[in-house]
C-alpha cells in the first residue's frame, strides 16, 4: 500500500511542486485548496502524469474548525491513516503593520495561519503512527523582519515554535515534526518583472537567485522520508543565503576588501563625516 501525504495549498507554486515530488516517489497525495475547483484541476493534472498513484482533491477551509473536522472524518473513513502532513497554505498578510491592523484583520489572518493549522496538525497526527511526519513550510520571516509583514512574521515564528513542541510531544509515538524556513521563491508573481527588477531582487542573495519550487520540494520530501528518521524539531533553511548576511549583501565585497588579513582598512581623515 502506498504511503499517503496531505499537502495544504497544493494547487500551484511550491504546493504543487511538492505534490508532484511525493507522487513521483509513489505516495498517494491529498491536495487541498480553499477552492474545490482548483483542487480538482490540480489533482486531475497530477493523476494524468502519475497514474501509478492516487491523487485526491479536497476543499479545506482553514478558517473553519467545523470544515477541518469534517475533512478529517472523511480521510479517516476513506483511508484510515495518514503518513505525512505538509502544512503549506497560509495567508501572506501583505501590507500589515503595527499601525494599520484592525481586530478584524487580525482574526482574518491569524485564524487560518495559527488556529486552523494547529488543529489541522492535531487531527492529522491522530491518524498517524510510527514513522509519521509533519512538515511546516515556514519562512525566514520567522526570525528576521521587514516592514508591512508583521502578522506574517508573527505567524511563522509561532509555527516554528509549534514545530518544536510537536517534535517533543509526539516523539513517543514515533511522529517527527520539522520546518523549512524558505526565502524568496520563484512564483507567478515574478512573471512580467523587468530584467532590472529581477536583478534588483536577486542582488541580496549570496546564491545569486531565488529558489525554484522544485528545490523546496526536494527538501520537503527528504524531511518527510525515511532518510530523515532521526531528524525532528529542526528548521532547514532554504533561502539562497540571505539570512547569513549581517548587512545588505554586496556581491562585489571581495573587490572592495584590501590589505592583509586582520588589518583595518584606512580611515577617512578627521572632519570628513565619513
Amino acid at each position: 500500500m502506498n504511503k499517503l501525504v496531505l499537502i495544504t495549498g497544493a494547487t500551484r507554486n511550491v504546493g504543487y511542486a511538492m505534490a508532484e515530488k511525493f507522487a513521483s516517489q509513489n505516495y498517494d497525495v491529498i491536495i487541498t485548496s480553499r477552492s474545490a475547483e482548483d483542487a480538482q484541476a490540480a489533482a486531475a493534472a497530477l493523476q494524468e502524469k502519475y497514474p501509478q498513484v492516487k491523487i485526491h482533491p479536497m476543499e479545506m477551509q482553514l478558517s473553519s474548525m467545523e470544515h477541518i473536522c469534517e475533512c478529517f472524518r472523511r480521510i479517516a473513513r476513506e483511508h484510515g491513516h495518514l503518513d505525512a502532513l505538509v502544512v503549506n497554505a497560509a495567508h501572506l498578510a501583505i501590507n500589515t503593520n503595527i499601525m494599520n491592523v484592525t481586530p478584524e484583520d487580525y482574526d482574518r489572518i491569524m485564524t487560518p495561519n495559527l488556529k486552523g493549522n494547529f488543529f489541522l496538525c492535531q487531527k492529522a497526527t491522530e491518524l498517524m503512527g510510527e514513522g509519521g511526519a509533519v512538515l511546516f513550510i515556514s519562512s525566514v520571516h520567522a526570525n528576521q523582519c521587514i516592514p508591512n509583514r508583521i502578522l506574517y512574521s508573527m505567524t511563522k515564528a509561532a509555527i516554528n515554535a509549534l514545530c518544536r513542541s510537536m517534535a517533543v510531544e509526539l516523539g513517543h509515538k514515533g511522529i517527527r515534526a520539522n520546518a523549512i524556513d524558505a526565502g524568496a521563491i520563484w512564483t507567478e508573481r515574478w512573471i512580467g518583472l523587468s530584467d532590472e527588477e529581477i536583478a534588483r531582487r536577486r542582488k541580496p542573495y549570496p546564491a545569486g537567485r531565488e529558489s525554484k519550487p522544485e528545490e523546496i520540494a526536494e527538501g520537503a520530501y527528504f524531511l518527510c522520508s525515511d532518510a530523515a528518521r532521526t531528524i525532528t524539531g529542526t528548521e532547514l533553511v532554504i533561502d539562497s543565503g540571505v539570512s547569513t548576511t549581517l548587512l545588505t549583501y554586496d556581491a562585489n565585497w571581495h573587490k572592495n576588501a584590501g590589505g592583509p588579513a586582520g588589518q583595518e582598512p584606512p580611515r577617512a581623515p578627521r572632519g570628513t563625516g565619513k
